[in-house]
């Protein structure tokens, strides 16, 4: 037998049981419990399928529609690749293009 692990969900034990049993396909909590779990793990540790299909299907539709060829970049192109990398901010994210019109007064 399993180790017991004491939980006590927000909403109420009674309520929580109600809506799994009354609107939900668990025959009773602990199912349900089980099922979370398990799902939230999968999601956190590997990936999300549904992520997964969306990048799958964008995959297929670039490598049907645009060839793709990887060659090294010409020394134009390595100076533009250094010149975005510097609009990052210091956590590495890309500094947003209204920020860079802001910045620049374009428009």
């Amino acid at each position: 037998m399993a180790s017991v692990i004491s939980y006590r969900p927000a909403l109420g034990k009674n309520k929580l049981e109600k809506l799994v049993k009354g609107k939900l396909h668990y025959k009773n909590l602990n199912q349900f419990i089980d099922h979370a779990v398990n799902k939230t793990l999968h999601e956190e540790m590997h990936e999300n399928p549904i992520a997964k299909k969306i990048a799958l299907e964008v995959e297929r539709a670039v490598y049907k529609y645009v060839p793709l060829k990887f060659v090294k970049p010409t020394p134009k192109e390595v100076k533009d690749i250094e010149m975005a990398v510097k609009r990052t901010d210091k956590s590495g994210k890309w500094t947003s293009a209204e920020d860079l019109i802001k910045k620049h007064n374009v428009r």
